[in-house]
C-alpha cells in the first residue's frame, strides 16, 4: 500500500517499540516519528501520514489536543497509545476506535494494526468517531483554545484569545496579534470551524476577527462597514456576513 505512518510518543522506549513491530510489516513507505504533541501536529500538516500511532499523556499537548489542533475532520487514521487512562479506553471502546494498552505485545500490535489497515483499504475510516470521542472526553465544544505555529526551527502556541484578527494568504492563514502576525499552513474555511463562534466571527471570505478585540464599526459603501481593531488595524465587512456579527450589537 506504500503508507506513511507516524509515532507520535514522548518516550523513546515506546516509540521504539513501536517501528520495531511495524519493519515487520509489508506496505509501508515511510516511518515518522514525534516526540511531542507538537511535532505530531507539523508532520500531520506537512507529509499527511496514511496512519498515526498517537500516544494520549504527551507532556504539554496531549493526544486529545493534537486532534483538536489538526481538526478531527482531516486527522489521520488514528491508533491511540495509552498507558492508564479507563475513561478514555471506554470511549474508544463504545466509538470502536483502535487503541494499543500499554504494555501491549505483538499480537496486540498486529490486531489494532490490521484493523486500522482494513479501514484505510476499505475508506471505512470515520472521522466523526473522533468528534463523538472529543466531545465524550471533553466538556462542550472542542474548538481551539492555542494554535501551534512553526518559525525557522522553532514551534510554539499562540492562545486564540490573543489573536485579534485572522486572514487568508493563498495557501496560508495570517494570525495577526498585537505582538506581531504569523503564518500557518491552513485554510479559513478550516480554522473557522476549528474557533469559537461565540468568540470569532466571519465578516469577509478573507477575514475571521475576535469579536473582543472590535474597537468599532464605520459605515462604508454600498452597505459595507469598514471594521475597525483595538490594535488600529482594518477589516472590511461584507454583506454577506454581516448578519454573523451585527446582531452581537443589537
Amino acid at each position: 500500500m506504500n503508507l506513511k505512518i507516524l509515532i507520535a510518543d514522548d518516550e523513546r522506549p515506546a516509540r521504539n517499540k513501536l517501528r520495531s513491530h511495524l519493519k515487520d510489516e509489508s506496505g509501508i513507505e515511510t516511518i515518522a516519528e514525534a516526540q511531542n504533541g507538537l511535532e505530531a501536529v507539523e508532520v500531520i500538516r506537512n507529509d499527511a501520514p496514511d496512519l498515526v500511532f498517537l500516544d494520549i499523556q504527551m507532556p504539554g499537548m496531549t493526544g486529545f489536543e493534537v486532534i483538536e489542533s489538526v481538526g478531527p475532520d482531516v486527522m489521520p487514521a488514528t491508533v491511540f497509545v495509552t498507558a492508564y487512562d479507563e475513561f478514555a479506553l471506554k470511549a474508544f471502546e463504545v466509538e470502536a476506535v483502535d487503541y494499543l494498552l500499554k504494555p501491549f505485545d505483538r499480537d496486540r500490535f498486529r490486531q489494532a494494526f490490521q484493523r486500522a489497515l482494513n479501514r484505510i483499504e476499505r475508506r471505512t475510516w470515520d472521522r466523526s468517531r473522533l468528534f463523538r470521542l472529543l466531545e465524550g472526553v471533553r466538556p462542550g465544544p472542542a474548538y481551539l483554545e492555542r494554535i501551534v505555529v512553526r518559525e525557522g526551527g522553532r514551534l510554539f502556541f499562540i492562545p486564540t484569545k490573543d489573536v485579534l484578527r485572522v486572514s487568508a494568504q493563498e495557501n496560508y492563514v495570517e494570525l495577526h496579534t498585537s505582538s506581531g502576525s504569523h503564518l500557518i499552513r491552513d485554510t479559513l474555511n478550516h480554522l473557522e470551524t476549528r474557533l469559537d463562534p461565540e468568540k470569532f466571527a466571519r465578516i469577509h471570505r478573507s477575514d475571521i476577527v475576535n469579536v473582543d478585540c472590535i474597537k468599532e464599526l464605520q459605515s462604508w459603501s454600498h452597505g459595507d462597514y469598514i471594521v475597525v481593531m483595538k490594535d488600529g488595524s482594518r477589516a472590511r465587512l461584507s454583506r454577506r456576513y454581516q448578519d454573523r456579527l451585527l446582531h452581537r450589537f443589537k
